[in-house]
């Protein structure tokens, strides 16, 4: 779509609900959502309801009137301009949001204490900001390591390789690497190589391999002694359930030059599934113009995560076999049948 405005539902006359939503127009789809907001740690997660649409429905801006209405404007490219009044009439109460859950209230203040300290030298930052830099709840973490990159690097650059969390060490590597130079390059390499991968879960797993790839991309290429541990270490893991982790995993593997990526990542290309289509069905007829494109990708959708191990394959330079290279132009030709939208092409 094309987004053009976003406003809060604050000081609506609107059911409850949609006082605490946060309203989003897309022009190209003649639709203005309602995302709902649920707290989650010190942040929210937002489910988005088609809150009114129309074909043609151009949506540019919004405002919520001093009547409790919400009101918003048409028009561009051409188009015929107006302003509408969405007001509500009904039995839902329309009392102002009064739900607090405590527990979020507690992590969105450590959050704001947190973020104090960014861009801020001060002596207590580090003491503070330390524990939550293995926290469950990633707002935090982020918050956290900010706080500790915005502080000297020798005051807690030591600290970072040596924490006994697995978690807390993923989060201070990727602050070291950041703020740290090319001397604590070794010693990140060192502390991060020994976590156990087969120990931390999918999310630790994730952070570790990039967390790596910043070290090497930020601070220096691995010795020939510590380029052999990792791989060691790592290509075990590929192919991994999780797609994701597969697409960290033949990204640092390339980098890497790892000997076995190409005949993993391949066999992982050849045994693609079908890919998750999203539901944008009923969306596409709310255009005319360019929904039938978005109705034609959905009845012949590309091969996503094989066309991402594909392209970073394509770094490899040597240790493919005439097999392997036949198979892996065989699937870009296969890939190319796929509908894509008008760039789908040229970036095949």
């Amino acid at each position: 779509g094309s987004p053009t405005g976003v406003i809060a539902g604050l000081g609506s006359a609107f059911p409850t609900r949609y006082q605490d939503a946060i309203f989003a127009l897309d022009w190209t789809f003649g639709t203005i959502y309602a995302t709902h907001l649920t707290p989650d740690g010190a942040g929210y997660r937002g489910q988005a309801e088609p809150f009114l649409y129309s074909s043609p429905l151009p949506v540019t801006d919004a405002v919520i009137g001093k009547d409790g209405a919400l009101y918003f404007t048409i028009g561009g490219r051409g188009s015929q301009s107006a302003l509408f009044r969405v007001r509500y009439i009904g039995d839902e109460s329309t009392a102002a949001p009064t739900e607090v859950n405590a527990a979020n209230v507690k992590a969105r203040a450590t959050r704001r204490m947190l973020e104090a300290f960014h861009g801020v030298k001060n002596e207590q930052a580090i003491d503070a900001a330390w524990p939550s830099l293995g926290s469950n709840d990633r707002w935090l973490r982020h918050a956290a390591r900010v706080a500790i990159e915005s502080q000297p690097v020798d005051s807690w650059a030591e600290r970072a390789v040596l924490d006994s969390d697995p978690q807390t060490r993923i989060t201070a590597s990727v602050a070291l690497a950041r703020s740290g130079n090319e001397k604590q390059r070794r010693a990140i390499f060192g502390g991060l190589l020994e976590l156990k991968p087969a120990s931390l879960s999918e999310a630790q797993l994730l952070g570790l391999l990039r967390s790596h790839a910043l070290d090497i991309v930020r601070l220096g290429y691995p010795t020939r002694t510590e380029r052999v541990q990792l791989l060691t270490q790592l290509e075990p893991l590929l192919p991994h359930e999780s797609s994701r982790v597969n697409t960290e995993l033949i990204r640092l593997l390339v980098s890497l030059r790892s000997p076995t990526v190409v005949s993993k990542a391949m066999a992982l290309i050849a045994g693609r599934g079908d890919s998750e289509i999203p539901d944008w069905s009923e969306l596409a007829s709310r255009n005319s113009r360019y929904g039938g494109t978005v109705k034609q990708t959905l009845d012949n959708f590309p091969p996503l995560p094989a066309l991402d191990y594909a392209f970073k394959l394509r770094e490899v330079k040597q240790g493919w076999s005439i097999d392997q290279r036949r198979a892996y132009f065989t699937f870009l030709n296969e890939a190319a049948k796929a509908s894509g939208g008008a760039s789908y092409a040229g970036f095949l």
